[in-house]
This record gives C-alpha cells, sequence and structure tokens, in this order.
C-alpha cells in the first residue's frame, strides 16, 4: 500500500510537470508591429462621496531599441458608449509627463503613466466601471505594449472635495485583443 501512495503521488507530480509545459504561450516572448490593448477601470464616486475610485494605466515599452507610438486612446462607460476619443479630445497629458499632447512616443525602456483624474467625469452607477481601449504602432516588430491598471480608492471629503489617504489599490494586467504583424522570438 505504501507504494501505492508514492506512485499515486509521483503520477501527480508527473502530471503538474506536464501541464507546466504545455500552459499558453508567454506574451514576454510575442512581438508584433501593431496591437490593441484593452484595460478595465473605474472612476467614481461611492459611500456618500466620501470614497474617489479612479484609476491609472502604467503603459512600459519593453524593448530596448525601438519606440512604440501610442495611435489612439478610448474610454468607454458600462454601456459601451464612448466618453473619450483621443482622436477627437486630442491626445491627454500623462500624469509623470512621458507621454501628452506633443508627444505620442513611448522611447524604448519608457514607463508612461496616465490617469483618470481631471480626463473623465464622475459616473453615475448605471454607467460604471469603464474600458480602455489602447491602438499602438511600432516600426518595426517589437515586444507587445505592456499595460497595467491600477484601481485606486482615496478617502474623500464629501463637502470639500479634498482627497485624503488611499483605502486600497488593486493592480491588473491589461488585456492583448489583437495583434498585427506578429511572430514569436526573443528582443
Amino acid at each position: 500500500m505504501h507504494k501505492s501512495i508514492l506512485a499515486t503521488m509521483a503520477g501527480l507530480c508527473f502530471a503538474a510537470g506536464i501541464n507546466t509545459a504545455i500552459a499558453g504561450e508567454s506574451e514576454m516572448d510575442l512581438k508584433a508591429r501593431q496591437g490593441t490593448v484593452r484595460c478595465g477601470g473605474n472612476h467614481f464616486h461611492r459611500q456618500a462621496g466620501t470614497e474617489l475610485q479612479y484609476s491609472s494605466y502604467v503603459f512600459r515599452n519593453f524593448s530596448s531599441t525601438t519606440p512604440i507610438t501610442i495611435r489612439r486612446l478610448v474610454f468607454f462607460n458600462a454601456n459601451g458608449v464612448v466618453l473619450y476619443d483621443s482622436n477627437i479630445s486630442g491626445f491627454p497629458s500623462f500624469s509623470n509627463g512621458v507621454l501628452g499632447t506633443a508627444n505620442q512616443v513611448l522611447g524604448a525602456n519608457q514607463t508612461a503613466l496616465l490617469s483618470t483624474q481631471g480626463l473623465l467625469p464622475f459616473l453615475p452607477e448605471p454607467q460604471r466601471p469603464i474600458q480602455l481601449e489602447i491602438d499602438w504602432a511600432a516600426p518595426e516588430k517589437v515586444l507587445t505594449l505592456d499595460v497595467s491598471t491600477v484601481r485606486i480608492a482615496q478617502r474623500r471629503d464629501p463637502i470639500s472635495g479634498q482627497t485624503h489617504e488611499d483605502r486600497s489599490r488593486f493592480l491588473k494586467e491589461c488585456r492583448t485583443i489583437s495583434l498585427r504583424d506578429k511572430d514569436k522570438g526573443k528582443d
């Protein structure tokens, strides 16, 4: 009986190793010249106005040699209605100044930070949460644009509107929904 238990455990370990070996391909090796990324997010007051929830988006270019151009940013509310389109309203200023109205090019190894604060209206409950769609392009195949959403909840004074300390933060990777001119390879 002892040998049976050991054989079963060894079989489970072997099976777990096979599952790991055949898991989905990592996006870190995926290269393309163009793509579209989608992210979730929030932008609203809650708890009788005593809390502000908003999102920051972190854009990373993992290429050490090639820039990536952010061609378009479109925010949608929960009903699919466009809240903001950079092709109509202009390219927004990014919180850390890396990208902005005069520069849509994320250089090699650069990271840019975009916040919904000052960019989007506060949404009523039926219109939230939000989605952000990002179209990007590069002059040659690069590791795909990496984007993360950081959802932030801050304490807020409902009378003055002043925000205070963070109550929580949550990081979520965004999802690549399309790539054009792609292949697998190393950067």
